[in-house]
Parts: structure tokens; C-alpha cells; sequence
């Protein structure tokens, strides 16, 4: 159809330059490059436009709930799976046109091309994979573009006649060949399927199938579409002008696309048409599995590393079980990483008894709630915390270790991927990413770790940690609005005449510096939430360069659960290690929350309410639960205090 506005428009050039016969017998005779150079260059503009263009206006995860209420209607209550295209979608679609034609001066046929990209609607998808009767695609007529500008004109204005019949419509009636689980998956999966719906150009409406290859991955479906058709369908005459030989009655339509598909999992899905297996994707693939499948040195994979700041060679233990509720996973670890480690002048790290509770459903919260200079912020992936900034004396300990400053109250020494102890308990100040590598058969060992050099920087780094509001700690490599891998970058930098010695006083929040806010995190997409989710980062540097301050969090976003504050020690001034009494190697025993809380017929998160610390609280706990303090230490297998 659009193709005979080509044709015509060519007439259009030819009888506008000179009315006489010769004028025109000369135009036929000219040299024939001009034209298919013309049709080549339409084709590489169509091959050169970058998707990327399009996706300029990436919603942030909160736009997705900004939709009208009929939207969100057809969404919520008719679709498991939709996908919506439009300028505020941050989808990538646009629509070519082809068709082959042999004019009497070119010794073989051409193809003309044209394109738009302002194309509007959306797909939705039920449960029984079947489309709803909202999935329309509006297509723009009058906004096609070519390598020739005239040739548009004519075709809006003569052809297509745009003012009467502005767009295509294309409504969407069934779906062959679509299998539901081939998108309920995080895995890569290339398929076919077809678009069975009714077709309206020019005023006329025809039953047409569009054929799609496409592929899936991560949330992201990228692929082709494509129908032909003859002229006649749609009322168009093929051409028979002087100068055109013959016109092929084809026309081809395609949709480029490269779109994010949103996954509906509130849906209930227990359909006896919908297989169970496409339920258990479902249910996997929801925000809980962040909070199962993220962890180390659990399902009895545990991991037995070596202190290096000792002379003998140790086996602690790393170990880390979790209980997931509703709202929160309650994390019982040992406070050892899956890496040997150095405890440093704080020497030496023990196994100690932890007992984590990080929320599962976080949220923004309209006002940010600051973390502790020092002490426990967050916790790894292996169950061990992760402190704020400020060393024992109260100076930034990053900046003390990279020589910003000279520390004259008390000496302080971080070791192996930003990590060391205060007596028993080991943490880390920044860094932490070598629980991810392994250099076994490397040639390496774990005092070859530096993050400079020994990170990934092809792929977005993985989860190493949650914030005690629940959201997820990312490395530093993360994935731009077009997903190539960049590092993120902190927005502080020192204060003019500061160097670190007064902690985070020493530091300013420089909004735009780097690629953080003022938490030090972020809301992109993910390998595991390709749809996005806020993060904090593990920052090397700052937008500048220089050490990427506060290094994990300096504030939450979220609600912080607050028993998480009262463990994983403090940075009061440990003692030296050349002070230390007692076997260095002595270890605590883990005791069993989840047989302690079965034996009191309660869970395990309300047993570590009640008990509180640590210490715990036996008195308090006892009363609260309604026992003895001697039936609650017999349950209770306490470790010594130090």
C-alpha cells in the first residue's frame, strides 16, 4: 500500500521538473546510481538507528504504578503477562515498510523503505496465553519517514490520505504457537509464534497474521515481526506508470522491537490450563527469591578459611542458614567469610552467633533514616557485617588505609578485601567483592585480591550484601539504561582541607559527581530484577576518581530493622593484638535458634525478639516468654563472653 505512494511520488518528481516529453526521456536515461544509492541509504538509516535512541526515557520501578486507572485495571485483573508501547514506555518499536520495484532506467529491481516510530498500544496477556481485547497496535501514518521528504509528502497527502485515515490499526485476537513458560523464565530462549488479528489501512479491514522471531532474556524481549500482503487487500492500485516497468504486488510491513515485558505474579495461577511447572517459574521469580537464592556457605555449603594473621593454619567455619517468612528472612550465621582472612591488629576473629533479620518487602521511605558511623550497617551474603565508615578513633577507615591521613590515636590495620576484626568479630569497612572470585587454579591466593584489577568488569556485579532495610548490595559494576556494564560511582568527595581523619565530617554529598544518591544507592535494572529495583553499591571511586565514600551506605532509604543494630561488636578501641590474653583460636559454640524456637513452640524471628542483644537478655526473654531462666538456658546453648 505505502509502496504505490513511491510510485506515484516518482511520476509527482518527474512531471514537476519539465512538462516535455524530451525533458522526461532525458530524466530515464540518467545515470541510474543516483536512485539505488537513495534506496541504500533508506536502508542503512533503518539498519543504523540505535534502539537505544528510543529507550531515552527509562521509567524509574516506581513509574510502572503511575498508570492511568484504566490501565492499571486491564493489568491487574485481565493480564499475567503485558508489554505497552509508546513514548512514556521506555520501549524500543518501529515499524518499516518494503517493497520491491524495477523502474525503466535501473537494470534491476530496488527495494523502497520506509519507517516510523510512533507507534502507541499494547499487548496483554492472559493466563491462558490468549490476548485480551485491549491488545491494539496504533501505528502513525502520517508520521512515515524515508530518505526523500517530497516522497513523504505525496504518500501521506495522495496515498495513504492521512488526513482522512491517520493511522493502522492492528488489533490482536490470538496468539499461535505461544507457549507461557517460554517467558516465565530468566534464562535465554529464542522462539517463534504468530499474531492472529484484524488489520485496518486506508478504511479497510482485513483478518492478517504477522509472523515473529523473536528472543528472550531477562525480562527483555527482542525480535521481528513481519506480514506481507498484495496491494488489492487494502484498495491500493499497483502503479502502471510509463517508466515503471513492473512493480512486485507484495508489500512487506515488519515491527522492530526490543521491549520489557512485565510479569503480573499476583495472578492466581492454579488453573488447571496452566501447567504447574509455569507456577513454580512464577513463584521463583518473585522479589522473595532475592532473599533465598542470594546467600553463601548455606544448604550445607559450608566453607572453611584460614585467619593469615596467625601463625598456625585455622578452620573456621563459614556457615549461614535462613528462615523465610512473610516479611522478613531471619539470617544465622557464624560472622566468618567464605575467604581466608586477616584479622589484623583487632586479632583475632572468632565464630560468633549471629542472627540477622532482613526485611523482604522494602520500601521507600519518605524520609531517609541515617546508618551508624560506625558498627553494623548491613550484612554480606556469607552473614557477615559490614560497618560504616569510621574506624575506632573516629577517622575514615578507607581513607586511612589508602594513606590519606596518618592516625595518632590508635593504630588500625584492614586487611584482605576491606576486611578485619574488633577482637572477635570480623567485618568489613569496604570492598568485601572476593567472596565472588576464586583463585584456585589461578595461581593466585586470597592475598593476591585487589578489586582494582581482580573484579569482572564485563558483566553487572553480583549481590554481596542487604542493607538492614532490606534492600540488596551490589559490587560496582552495574548496567546502564542500555544495559552495557559501567561502574558506579559514588557522589562524595572530601571537603576542601579535609583528608579523612574526621570521619564522615570530612565528606560532602555532591549531587550529579557520581552515579549515587545521597544513601549511596541507586534504582536501575538487574541481572535478578531486570524490571529495576533500588540498590546501595559497593563504590571504589567517586565521579572524580578518588575512594568512592561512604564505600556501602551512609543512610537508608528503607526502614532498617533495629535489632540488627545491637551486633556484630563495636569499633571502641579493640585491643591490640600484642595485648590480646587467651587462645587466639578459640571459638564460640553456634547455638540451634530454629530446634530452640520448635521446642518453644514459636517461631525463630519472635525466640530472637524476645532474647534481644547480644547479649541476650535472659531475664527479659524468659519473661516474655512465659518460662524459667533455667528452661530457657537449658533450650539456649549460649556462647562465652569474651
Amino acid at each position: 500500500m505505502k509502496k504505490i505512494a513511491i510510485f506515484i511520488f516518482l511520476l509527482f518528481i518527474f512531471s514537476c521538473s519539465d512538462n516535455s516529453e524530451e525533458s522526461i526521456n532525458n530524466n530515464l536515461i540518467e545515470d541510474n546510481t543516483s536512485i539505488q544509492l537513495e534506496n541504500d541509504k533508506a536502508e542503512e538509516k533503518i539498519n543504523q538507528k540505535d534502539p537505544k535512541d528510543y529507550n531515552k526515557n527509562t521509567p524509574s520501578p516506581s513509574d510502572h504504578n503511575n498508570q492511568t486507572s484504566e490501565t492499571k485495571e486491564i493489568y491487574d485483573k485481565s493480564s499475567v503477562i503485558s508489554v505497552d508501547f509508546g513514548p512514556e514506555s521506555g520501549n524500543y518499536i518501529r515499524a518499516n515498510y518494503r517493497v520491491k520495484e524495477q523502474l525503466a532506467r535501473l537494470p534491476s529491481p530496488i527495494e523502497a523503505i520506509g519507517y516510523t516510530d510512533s507507534i502507541t498500544g499494547g499487548i496483554y496477556i492472559d493466563a491462558q496465553g490468549v490476548p485480551n481485547k485491549n491488545s491494539i497496535i496504533n501505528i502513525d501514518l502520517s508520521t512515515l519517514k524515508s530518505d526523500e521528504s517530497r516522497r513523504d509528502n505525496y504518500l501521506r497527502g495522495s496515498s495513504l490520505e492521512t488526513d482522512k485515515f491517520p493511522k493502522a490499526v492492528f488489533e490482536i485476537r490470538e496468539i499461535a504457537g505461544f507457549d507461557l513458560s517460554s517467558l516465565i523464565t530468566l534464562q535465554k530462549n529464542d522462539f517463534q509464534m504468530q499474531l492472529i488479528g484484524d488489520l485496518t489501512i486506508h478504511g479497510v479491514t482485513k483478518r492478517k497474521t504477522w509472523n515473529i522471531d523473536a528472543t528472550y532474556e531477562l525480562g527483555k524481549l527482542k525480535g521481528k515481526a513481519s506480514l506481507s500482503f498484495p496491494f488489492s487487500d487494502f484498495d491500493m492500485d499497483i502503479p502502471k506508470l510509463f517508466f515503471i516497468i513492473s512493480v512486485e504486488d507484495k508489500i512487506t510491513l515488519e515491527l522492530d522491537f526490543d521491549v520489557l515485558l512485565s510479569l503480573d505474579t499476583t495472578i492466581d495461577l492454579t488453573s488447571k490450563s496452566i501447567p504447574q511447572f509455569i507456577s513454580e517459574q512464577i513463584d521463583a521469580n518473585k522479589p522473595n527469591s532475592l532473599y533465598t537464592n542470594a546467600w553463601l556457605c548455606a544448604d550445607d555449603k559450608t566453607v572453611l578459611v584460614d585467619d593469615l594473621s596467625t601463625q598456625i593454619e585455622e578452620t573456621w567455619k563459614c556457615y549461614v542458614d535462613i528462615e523465610l517468612s512473610d516479611d522478613s528472612v531471619v539470617v544465622t550465621s557464624t560472622g566468618i567469610p567464605n575467604h581466608d582472612f586477616q584479622s589484623g591488629l583487632g586479632c583475632c576473629a572468632e565464630e560468633v552467633n549471629y542472627q540477622w533479620i532482613i526485611p523482604t518487602n522494602p520500601q521507600i521511605n519518605e524520609t531517609i533514616t541515617m546508618a551508624p558511623d560506625r558498627g553494623a550497617v548491613a550484612i554480606t551474603v556469607t552473614g557477615v557485617p559490614i560497618f560504616g565508615p569510621e574506624e575506632g578513633p573516629g577517622g575514615d577507615a578507607v581513607a586511612l588505609h589508602f594513606d590519606y591521613f596518618e592516625e595518632d590515636r590508635q593504630p588500625i590495620e584492614i586487611g584482605v578485601c576491606g576486611g578485619h576484626s574488633a577482637g572477635a568479630y570480623f567485618h568489613y569497612h569496604f570492598d568485601a567483592n572476593c567472596m565472588h572470585w576464586h583463585p584456585e587454579g589461578t595461581g593466585l591466593d586470597w592475598e593476591d585480591w585487589d578489586y582494582r584489577t581482580s573484579l569482572d568488569t564485563s558483566e553487572h556485579s553480583p549481590i554481596i550484601g542487604f542493607a538492614f532495610d532490606g534492600f540488596p548490595i551490589y559490587g560496582p559494576y552495574g548496567w546502564d539504561s542500555y544495559k552495557n556494564v559501567i561502574e558506579i560511582t559514588s557522589s562524595y568527595r572530601l571537603k576542601k582541607d579535609s583528608n579523612g581523619y574526621g570521619g564522615i565530617d570530612d565528606w560532602e554529598y555532591i549531587e550529579g559527581l557520581g552515579d549515587t544518591d545521597e544513601c549511596n544507592g541507586i534504582s536501575s535494572p538487574t541481572p535478578e530484577v531486570p524490571d529495576g529495583i533500588y540498590h546501595y553499591v559497593s563504590s571504589i571511586r567517586n565521579g572524580e576518581g578518588e575512594i568512592g565514600f561512604p564505600y556501602f551506605l551512609l543512610c537508608y532509604h528503607g526502614i532498617p530493622e533495629q535489632s540488627n543494630f545491637d551486633q556484630g561488636g563495636t569499633q571502641q578501641g579493640p585491643p591490640l593484638r600484642n595485648q590480646m590474653q587467651g587462645n587466639p583460636n578459640r571459638r564460640s559454640q553456634s547455638p540451634d535458634f530454629t530446634e530452640a524456637a520448635s521446642k518453644l513452640g514459636i517461631s525463630q524471628k519472635e525466640l530472637l525478639s524476645a532474647l534481644g542483644g547480644p547479649p541476650p537478655d535472659l531475664e527479659k526473654a524468659a519473661e516474655v516468654l512465659g518460662v524459667s531462666i533455667d528452661e530457657l538456658r537449658e533450650i539456649i546453648p549460649l556462647p562465652p563472653r569474651r
